[in-house]
């Protein structure tokens, strides 16, 4: 009698599967974990999140953009399909059957990356106006392109970012014509055994034993992070939220970075049958837009030449395992036909130097290209 035998399939392994067949799914590695986990949707058609939508009943992957357009919509990936680590050859071969996704190839945004001279030109633009005191801040974003062929390599980079940022959110998801990777630092909103956390992170510096002292921080990186903890707390404030409390700021180190953050914490309950209006009012941050907010989205959408689509926007599980895990999407990168489209930014403030925002911008993006270029 023949002894049978099952085969089982590592997340590296589906997650490629599924890109070569185009699947709907997402994969995450969640912060201090070791276990990758995936969801898979069978249908081909997404989940486009209305306003009649709940979300203290959803279960599955959120991806949200920084703002809501026609190309990008807030999208539900419903977990038909979930696993932790690995799955049988047997189960995904039924992936492999279903109805594929319209070719992958179609309409994509190309995104415009802009030169030195122009990031200068606005980043001095910002400061100016910040002088003039219509903004107290505004986050200034910009994109890096990496040309060659990657979709057949962004599982294996997902694998890579899993192993070299063990502190981070590593994702990545396939929805039409988006295929997203990403390693971000930032945690919206997360909750587990009653407790709800949200974050303010601000600041960033390279990793070294003198950085990790609060003192060795500026007055712009600090007021940088006070922002977005003023901003957070108000925001706690209109949800009549209590027994708030605070742990911060200190520094965070997220690979070769370091940030300033500050976390709260309040009881998960208090938030019932508010969570996608407290999502809603809390993103975006003055730590992904400026300070006030609506006066930094306006010019943002004047200034950028980009659509951000989903950098900056949040994302991750919900419901899955009691969770609630939605992550800022910051070092990220959309996989396109012939490139790679690397997404970073930086918050300016009146003390910003310009050339210092630069650089600022190119540690970011080497989260990511270190990455790369191991591949």
């Amino acid at each position: 009698m023949r002894k049978e035998t099952t085969v089982n399939i590592t997340v590296k392994e589906a997650v490629k599967i599924c890109i070569d067949h185009n699947v709907v799914f997402a994969a995450y590695r969640m912060p201090n974990c070791l276990d990758p986990e995936m969801i898979i949707q069978k249908s081909p058609e997404v989940h486009a999140i209305s306003s009649d939508d709940s979300f203290d009943t959803m279960m599955g992957f959120i991806v949200t953009p920084f703002s809501k357009d026609k190309s990008c919509k807030e999208i539900l990936i419903e977990p038909d399909i979930y696993f932790v680590n690995c799955i049988s050859a047997d189960e995904l071969q039924n992936i492999q059957m279903s109805p594929e996704v319209s070719e992958w190839n179609g309409d994509q945004i190309i995104p415009d990356e802009i030169s030195y001279e122009e990031y200068i030109k606005q980043i001095t633009s910002i400061i100016e106006n910040i002088q003039q005191g219509t903004f107290e801040k505004v986050v200034l974003s910009r994109i890096k392109m990496v040309q060659g062929s990657y979709r057949k390599k962004a599982s294996e980079i997902f694998d890579k970012l899993c192993s070299s940022y063990p502190n981070a959110f590593v994702y990545i998801f396939n929805i039409k014509t988006h295929l997203w990777v990403g390693a971000t630092p930032e945690p919206l909103l997360r909750a587990k055994n009653g407790t709800m956390i949200t974050v303010s992170l601000a600041g960033t510096r390279q990793y070294n034993e003198h950085n990790l002292e609060l003192s060795a921080w500026n007055s712009k990186e600090r007021l940088e992070q006070e922002y977005v903890s003023r901003y957070i707390s108000k925001v706690l404030s209109r949800f009549n939220l209590k027994n708030i409390e605070l742990e911060g700021p200190y520094t965070k180190k997220a690979g070769n970075l370091l940030h300033l953050r500050t976390d709260f914490s309040f009881s998960s309950h208090e938030l019932k049958g508010k969570l996608g209006d407290f999502l809603n009012e809390l993103h975006p941050t003055p730590a992904v837009c400026g300070m006030p907010r609506k006066a930094s989205l306006e010019t943002l959408s004047t200034l950028e030449k980009h659509n951000r689509e989903y950098y900056s926007g949040f994302l991750g599980p919900i419901g899955m395992n009691d969770r609630i895990s939605m992550f800022v999407n910051l070092r990220c990168m959309k996989v396109l036909n012939d490139s790679l489209a690397l997404f970073v930014g930086g918050g300016i403030t009146v003390d910003s130097k310009p050339d210092d925002e630069w650089q600022e911008t190119e540690m970011k993006a080497e989260t990511l290209l270190s990455i790369i270029k191991q591949v």
